[in-house]
């Protein structure tokens, strides 16, 4: 009996692995000639600011209206401004079709993009320090709001960037790249809620390049667990470049949704919850390099729930809460030759599977499920092991609601809430 477990939680684990493919966001080709000839069709407008304290407000109503707006030189003590409204009554086909490009280069810039209707875009770029940029796309009442992309783009350092998008199917892409000193970093806000009409859901993307940087992805589904589609990707970091003390959170509510956080480095912390049914979540840390002391937190309340943590190095964390039926929970640790790894499986409801594999030394995997038909299976060191490898623990308790054994206690959420 113990090798057929084996087995079908090997299959399992292989199944889950293999579905985890990221995605993209594939942008379209950006209007980099402001021009007349251009736009596709309404008004344009196109403001060029060269100098100091320079403000551009455009406001635009209707269908297919474009707003080109540069503005160029700046210092903290006076800074460039830019704000733009686009909208407009979607059933009477306005509001939709609108463009609105950025670009702002120096200390200190922000602006504030707001539209309101179908099949809009937003561009926006910026190089320097202590910027903000801020994309609303849709309302908590919105009016539609489908069909959406907002590309923002922040190159240097205590850059904030937020993007907010209402109603469905609309896409955000976030990037930042920080040449900070240490302590210094970036931060990114998303936050999609899929409501009303057709709800497919929402993607969202995030990529932020050197130390320090803070990135969160949230999304709503009108607290459906089967209604979501959602689509989240945070990548802190390259095979290049690494990030050092970097934090993703992804929270998702409804069905069907999929998380991934990719970090490259040392010292980061990636928190993911899900709630509802037929999600994956998905955390790689020090992927294809070494290092180590990294945190991950999965949290997934609700059925066929599948998470994944896979950390390379040493003294690394990994905790996993799942709740509901037919969940699959699979940690993947690869180190610990100097100080070992610890990894915390807690799993309530029926038929759920644990698997661990932890390998060189001084390890700890601890797994408790309480309900019935679970499986655990924890391997230290499967195969050959490493020279020095050994020294580590594992512990399982498994037991139904009528037995008043309790080793392990649910937190209010694996994921904190972080707000800017």
């Amino acid at each position: 009996m113990k090798s057929s477990i084996l087995s079908v939680s090997t299959l399992l684990i292989s199944a889950i692995v293999l579905a985890q493919t990221p995605q993209a966001i594939v942008a379209p080709a950006q209007q980099i000639s402001p021009t007349a000839s251009a736009t596709i069709g309404g008004n344009y407008s196109n403001i060029n600011q060269k100098g100091m304290g320079s403000d551009a407000l455009v406001q635009q109503q209707g269908t297919a209206n474009a707003s080109f707006i540069e503005q160029t030189g700046t210092d903290a003590a006076n800074r460039n401004s830019v704000d733009v409204l686009q909208w407009g009554n979607v059933t009477a086909l306005s509001g939709q079709q609108n463009y609105s490009d950025i670009k702002q280069t120096g200390a200190g810039n922000d602006f504030m993009v707001t539209q309101q209707g179908d099949m809009n875009e937003v561009f926006g770029a910026q190089t320097g320090l202590d910027n903000t940029a801020i994309v609303q796309q849709g309302a908590d009442s919105a009016q539609q709001a489908q069909d959406n992309l907002s590309l923002v783009d922040q190159d240097g350092k205590d850059n904030f960037a937020e993007i907010q998008q209402r109603y469905d199917n609309n896409e955000a892409s976030i990037t930042q790249r920080n040449d900070a000193a240490t302590g210094v970093g970036n931060r990114s806000y998303q936050n999609q809620i899929a409501d009303g009409n057709q709800s497919p859901g929402h993607d969202a993307i995030g990529a932020q390049y050197g130390d320090d940087n803070e990135l969160v992805q949230i999304q709503d589904s009108d607290y459906n667990p089967f209604n979501g589609d959602n689509y989240a990707e945070a990548n802190q970091g390259d095979v290049v470049n690494t990030s050092e003390r970097a934090f993703s959170q992804q929270v998702q509510n409804g069905g069907y949704n999929q998380a991934y956080s990719n970090q490259y480095g040392v010292d980061n912390t990636s928190y993911q919850e899900q709630e509802g049914a037929f999600n994956r979540a998905e955390v790689s840390q020090n992927t294809a390099s070494t290092g180590g002391d990294n945190h991950a937190e999965q949290y997934q309340a609700g059925g066929i729930n599948s998470a994944i943590a896979n950390q390379d190095g040493e003294n690394n964390n990994s905790l996993q809460e799942q709740y509901g039926f037919f969940n699959e929970s699979v940690v993947l640790q690869n180190g610990g030759q100097s100080v070992g790894n610890q990894a915390l499986t807690i799993q309530s409801g029926l038929g759920n599977v644990s698997y661990v594999n932890q390998k060189a030394n001084g390890n700890i995997a601890d797994v408790d499920q309480l309900g019935v038909g679970h499986q655990s299976v924890i391997n230290q060191n499967a195969g050959t092991p490493s020279a020095g490898a050994g020294s580590n623990t594992a512990t399982v308790t498994q037991r139904n609601a009528n037995v008043s054994l309790s080793r392990q206690s649910q937190r209010a959420a694996a994921t904190k809430r972080h707000t800017f």
